[in-house]
């Protein structure tokens, strides 16, 4: 019976988001022209800009993985709440002159920006292919997450991979057919939802363990005290592990192209920028109580199987399967919404940015949105096919792909900012960059406890802006 309540408020959720996604391409979407296909026609006002951004932000990365990394190593979780500061900090300034630039020249994906800005189809197509590669391990993560989710709300009861994967198509449906108007309302409700199950789930089990976050502290530091400090040399236990991963996401955190495709679809700059500042107060009410849960767990003295369970588990064994059914829907939520502006990114990228700006800048707009859909439904395979062959931790999928895409900060954000950024210096960084970004994730992971995004960028920026002064022509 228990299986029953929780399984069926989460599958109520979805059911609602499928309606919402399909009822909001027949009732809004008149004409189905690229730009409407891909940003909505840039006609979001405040509330759906806020909702729909943050909902494609806040992951199952962020709803799980938060907390699970909390639980597994206690302290270098800090960098989640550092991050936040720098990355909101960044888009506030740079994101409207984005915005800006976008609808002056009618940009529709990020790669787009680096077409008009440098001149170069090779950094266009570069950067495309960036977007799309490491989005895939994203994507990956959201299939992942909401079988967590369903993992403990059916109570193993279910085939939970299964109807993951299923979940997962129906937003693929919605998406295909709507695009990003259809992704857009669908996340003001799926928006709602999880900020309402961070919060309220974070907040009610601190107060109801502990009284409040100073009896979670000396909590956890009676039960596991080296989760208190980060004193380890190396590793993800250090200091610098902990700075150079918060400086890394912080950094890349706007970089993400899916993020970009979020910024494009505001009305205008003053709604952007009010929707920055919303969703900043998204990331303080609730990844980083989500966070905290981990703590509880650890402050309690469970032992999980699967750190990314501590969240639904403490929900689970305190308040039962209503409570259960509430906060999993929500954790699904943050999955799906993202992996619906996941896929659409990626589909934008290769219709726009691959197929028309590369093998047939002729094509019409019927065509561009055919292979928008046609992508959707590939790139919707690919996730589903690693789901099931190569499942990973969800911190180590997300900061696999942080590693990939901060490589092009210097030519998205500087670019934006420095006029003397040029193609050569930007491409040269980006290269090196990446092969750098990729030798730290695989051969010398996190080598001396920095983090790879910052190996990456260490070598990407000095060549960069080196390379940009001796080419700058000037003008």
């Amino acid at each position: 019976m228990e299986a029953v309540i929780a399984s069926s408020i989460i599958l109520a959720v979805l059911f609602v988001m499928f309606v919402i996604g399909v009822l909001a391409y027949r009732l809004r979407v008149k004409v189905l022209r690229v730009d409407t296909y891909m940003v909505a026609g840039r006609t979001l006002g405040f509330l759906v800009t806020f909702l729909n951004m943050a909902a494609v932000i806040y992951s199952g990365f962020a709803f799980l993985g938060a907390a699970g990394w909390a639980y597994a190593y206690g302290a270098p979780v800090l960098y989640i709440w550092i991050y936040g500061a720098l990355a909101y900090t960044l888009a506030f300034f740079f994101a409207p002159r984005i915005w800006e630039t976008a609808r002056g020249q009618g940009l529709l994906t990020q790669s787009d920006f680096f077409m008009w800005r440098y001149g170069s189809k090779l950094l266009m197509i570069l950067t495309a292919l960036v977007g799309i590669t490491f989005n895939i391990p994203y994507g990956q993560l959201q299939i992942l997450t909401t079988k967590y989710v369903l993992d403990l709300s059916t109570y193993g009861a279910l085939p939970t991979l299964h109807i993951a994967v299923l979940s997962f198509v129906l937003t693929m449906v919605y998406v295909l057919l709507g695009g990003m108007v259809s992704v857009a309302i669908t996340n003001v409700f799926l928006g709602i939802i999880m900020l309402a199950g961070m919060l309220g789930g974070g907040l009610s089990l601190i107060i109801h363990y502990f009284g409040g976050l100073p009896g979670l502290f000396k909590a956890v530091e009676s039960v596991k005290p080296e989760h208190v400090y980060l004193w380890a040399a190396t590793g993800r236990n250090s200091v610098q592990w902990v700075i150079t991963a918060a400086v890394g996401s912080g950094l890349g955190f706007w970089v993400w192209p899916q993020l970009a495709q979020m910024v494009f679809p505001a009305k205008d700059a003053k709604v952007l920028r009010r929707s920055i500042v919303m969703t900043s107060w998204y990331h303080v009410l609730g990844i980083i109580w989500a966070s905290l849960t981990g703590l509880v767990a650890l402050g309690l003295g469970m032992k999980l199987a699967v750190a990314d369970h501590a969240f639904l588990a403490l929900i689970r064994d305190t308040f039962g399967p209503v409570a259960l059914g509430f906060i999993g829907a929500a954790g699904m939520s943050a999955s799906l919404s993202s992996a619906a502006g996941i896929i659409l990114t990626q589909a934008s990228l290769l219709s726009r940015n691959i197929y028309q700006g590369w093998i047939k800048p002729t094509a019409s707009e019927k065509e561009i949105v055919l292979v928008s859909r046609l992508s959707v439904v590939v790139f919707t395979l690919i996730s589903v096919i690693l789901a099931y062959t190569a499942p990973a931790h969800l911190v180590y999928l997300l900061l696999v792909g942080y590693t990939g895409i901060t490589q092009m900060f210097p030519g998205w954000v500087l670019g934006s900012i420095w006029r003397w950024i040029t193609k050569e210096g930007v491409l040269a960084g980006l290269v090196v960059g990446l092969v750098v970004g990729v030798l730290t994730v695989f051969v010398w992971p996190d080598y001396l406890g920095i983090h790879s995004i910052i190996w990456g960028l260490i070598f990407n920026l000095p060549i960069t802006l080196l390379v940009s002064k001796l080419t700058y022509k000037g003008g």
